[in-house]
């Protein structure tokens, strides 16, 4: 199995986790241009690709799964700094859904439906027992668990046909 996921960046000046299980190993990365993660997916031929990014067609708008999971912290697309976030987001969502699995996934909420989840990064990920450099890299691995948990069915589609997120049943 092969499972590619990105903790996305708003802006390519800031620093974007990356996470890929190939065979049984897990790596970590932290990249910054949609040319390196583009690269990297290119590389491994991933079997899904989870993005912690809003996914839409359009003006960035406040989708139903967005409010359903305001209460595990999820912020409007439409706020102006979600704004980059989205269009990057689903841009990057686009150009690989040409060739790959693409879900939208929400890592706080899969920490915290995991009763993993701490406000201090390095604590959840001492509860994960991984080693990670940054943030951006747990919420990679957030990304990459539940990326697994979809592929084993036990995940829900929270939304409509204006976007889903995926997280933990």
């Amino acid at each position: 199995m092969k499972i590619f996921s990105v903790d996305l960046a708003g802006k390519t000046t800031n620093p974007t986790g990356i996470c890929i299980l190939n065979n049984d190993t897990i790596n970590f990365k932290t990249v910054y241009s949609d040319k390196q993660i583009l690269e990297i997916s290119s590389e491994l031929k991933p079997d899904i690709i989870a993005i912690d990014a809003p996914i839409m067609h359009g003006e960035p708008r406040i989708r139903k799964a967005d409010r359903i999971l305001k209460k595990y912290g999820a912020l409007p697309p439409s706020l102006p700094a979600m704004k980059s976030l989205t269009l990057r987001g689903s841009g990057l969502a686009a150009k690989l859904a040409t060739r790959y699995n693409v879900i939208e996934v929400f890592p706080t909420a899969t920490a915290k439906i995991l009763g993993i989840y701490s406000r201090n990064y390095r604590e959840t990920a001492s509860k994960l027992d991984i080693k990670v450099k940054n943030k951006h890299e747990l919420d990679a691995y957030l990304c990459y668990l539940t990326a697994k948990m979809f592929l084993e069915g036990k995940t829900v589609e929270i939304g409509n046909k204006t976007g889903t997120i995926i997280v933990p049943k």
